[in-house]
C-alpha cells in the first residue's frame, strides 16, 4: 500500500512541523491542532504554515486543519499522533471510534506509550496485532520550534528508531513507512520508549537548577546555563541506570552520547555552551511534567520490576514530586500502566513480540491533578 493519506495529531511544533514537512513533499495532510476551534483559528485562516531552517522557506498549504477529529481521520491510512506522552492516551480515546481498517497509528515521541495506546484500541474493539498497525518512534520525526502563530522553524531531519507493537509487525511497519519517514529499525517498543534522551537531559537538570529557574521565571537556558559538570555527572548516573534497564530486558544499550550521534546531531548540545537553534531557550513545563512521570518513574518502575538499583531516578521523582507538590509515581508510566507487572524480563520479550497479555494486565490509572510550576507554556 501507497501511503498517500496522513493525518497529523498535534498543534504544537513538532505537529505543525511534520504537517509542513509531509505536505512540502506532496502528501495529502490533515491537521488535528486543537479540540478548540478558537485555537487554531490563526492557522485556519492562513491555511497554512510558514518554515524556515534546514528543511527550506516559505509558505507550505496544509490540506486540511481542523478540531474534528472523525473529520481529521476521514480516509486517512497514515496516522502520527506527534503529542507529549502526557496526552497520548486521550488523543487515542479520541481516535480509536474513527480510525480506518488497516490503517498505521505512530506514537513520537513514543516514550513506549504504545503498550497503553495498545489497550484504549482494544477496548474500542480494534485489533492491533492483525488489523491497526500500531508503532513508535524514539523521537519527533525533526526538531522544531514555533517562532509565531503560523511560523515554525524546522532543524535536524533526522532518523529514529522505529518499532511496532507487537514486534513480530517490525517488518510490515517499516516496509509501509520507507519513503514517507526517515527511520532506524528497533527490536521493540520497549527500545524507543526507554531511550527518549529527553528523559535524561531534562528532570535531573531541572532538579538540580530548581531555584535558578524560580529565579528567572522560567527564561533560563537548561541547555546554555544549566549544563554545569556536577549536573552531567547526574545526567551520566542516570543514563548508566537507562543502560543497565536496556541490558536486563536483553535490549542493546545505548548511552546518550552515542543516541545524540545516532541522531545526526552531537553530545555537544549538552556538554558545551550553546544554543542548537541559535536562540535562547526557555524553560517548558514539560521537561518535569512529561519526562519525570513518563520518563524517569518508569525507569523506577521497572527496575523495581527488573530488580536493577535506580536511585538517581528514585532520588528526582521523590524530590520533584515534593518541589512540585505532585506524586509523580501514582500519576505516571509504570510497569502496571504498560501492562508488564509480575512479568520476567523474558515474558516481556515474549509479550513484546506477540502482542499476547501478561499475566497481570492492570487498567490505567486516572490523571491525577498537581500544582504546576508559574513557568511560559511549552
Amino acid at each position: 500500500m501507497a501511503i498517500s493519506r496522513i493525518a497529523v495529531l498535534g498543534g504544537g511544533p513538532g505537529g505543525i512541523g511534520a504537517a509542513a514537512e509531509l505536505s512540502g513533499r506532496g502528501y495529502d495532510v490533515s491537521l488535528f491542532a486543537s479540540r478548540d476551534p478558537a485555537k487554531i483559528a490563526h492557522l485556519v485562516e492562513a491555511g497554512g504554515v510558514t518554515i524556515e531552517g534546514d528543511l527550506g522557506s516559505g509558505f507550505v498549504r496544509l490540506g486540511k486543519i481542523t478540531s474534528n477529529m472523525e473529520e481529521t481521520l476521514s480516509d486517512r491510512q497514515l496516522v502520527m499522533c506527534l503529542v507529549p506522552a502526557n496526552a497520548q492516551r486521550q488523543m487515542a480515546e479520541l481516535a480509536a471510534p474513527h480510525l480506518a481498517p488497516e490503517s498505521i497509528f505512530i506514537l513520537a515521541p513514543g516514550s513506549a506509550g504504545s503498550l497503553e495506546v495498545f489497550r484504549i484500541f482494544e477496548r474500542h474493539g480494534r485489533d492491533v496485532v492483525e488489523d491497526i498497525l500500531l508503532g513508535e518512534l524514539l523521537t519527533l520525526p525533526q526538531s522544531a520550534r514555533m517562532i509565531g502563530p503560523t511560523e515554525v522553524r524546522l532543524k535536524l531531519p533526522w532518523a529514529p528508531r522505529l518499532a511496532a507493537f507487537p514486534s513480530k509487525n517490525n517488518g510490515r511497519l517499516q516496509e509501509a513507512l520507507s519513503g514517507v519517514l526517515r527511520f532506524k529499525p528497533s527490536p521493540n517498543v520497549l527500545d524507543t520508549g526507554l531511550n527518549n534522551v529527553n528523559f535524561l537531559i531534562h528532570p535531573g537538570p531541572m532538579l538540580l537548577n530548581y531555584a535558578a529557574v524560580e529565579r528567572a521565571n522560567g527564561e533560563l537556558s537548561l541547555m546554555n546555563e544549566g549544563m554545569t559538570v556536577g549536573v552531567l555527572r547526574c545526567i551520566d548516573a542516570l543514563d548508566g541506570e537507562k543502560m543497565d534497564l536496556c541490558a536486563a530486558l536483553r535490549l542493546t544499550p545505548a548511552s546518550i552520547d552515542e543516541l545524540y550521534i545516532e541522531l545526526g546531531s552531537s553530545p555537544a548540545v549538552y556538554r558545551e555552551k550553546g544554543e542548537p537553534f541559535g536562540m535562547r531557550d526557555r524553560i517548558w513545563d514539560r521537561y518535569i511534567y512529561e519526562d519525570t512521570p513518563f520518563g524517569t518513574v518508569m525507569f523506577s518502575s521497572l527496575g523495581k520490576l527488573l530488580g536493577v538499583p535506580t536511585p538517581v531516578s528514585d532520588a528526582i521523582n521523590t524530590l520533584l514530586g515534593m518541589l512540585e507538590r505532585v506524586d509523580f509515581g501514582s500519576v505516571g508510566r509504570t510497569s502496571a500502566t504498560l501492562g508488564l507487572e509480575g512479568m520476567t524480563a523474558e515474558e516481556i520479550g515474549d509479550f513484546l513480540e506477540h502482542g499476547q497479555s501478561g499475566p497481570a494486565r492492570s487498567g490505567q490509572p486516572d490523571r491525577a491533578g498537581g500544582r504546576r510550576m508559574a513557568l511560559p507554556p511549552g
